[in-house]
């Protein structure tokens, strides 16, 4: 990893691309979209930990009635947050992927750690 938070793999943009995809694949990332010419795929990622705390404090809250309405949906997925993960050439046969915001900026949130460490896992 780089002093940006970003991690740089051995590889060319065109391998890079390929593993990371794979690797999202395999964490269990829900990429909505991927765009290759700008080295961007969207995701959106659950933090189980987050998760875990969000559902039993809901169950806490929950009355007798409201498990009774079984025709209700869970909350979506459009409350998880949307990230980017940003594959970049970094010449010499080597790629740069970056955790980005939905706006394109780099994120610097403890979230984006434990993606940049799940794909290091995935990578090595």
């Amino acid at each position: 990893m780089d002093a940006n938070g970003a991690l740089v793999v051995n590889d060319s943009f065109d391998r890079a691309w390929r593993r990371v995809g794979l690797a999202l694949d395999r964490v269990g990332f829900t990429v909505e979209d991927r765009d290759r010419s700008k080295g961007l795929f969207f995701v959106r990622y659950i933090d189980p930990e987050k998760d875990a705390q969000a559902q039993k404090s809901a169950k806490e809250k929950e009355s007798f009635i409201d498990k009774l309405k079984f025709w209700q949906s869970s909350p979506s997925s459009a409350s998880q947050p949307t990230y980017r993960i940003y594959v970049a050439d970094a010449g010499a046969n080597m790629s740069q992927v970056q955790v980005q915001n939905a706006e394109g900026a780099a994120e610097k949130s403890n979230t984006s750690k434990k993606i940049i460490t799940l794909l290091y896992d995935q990578l090595k």
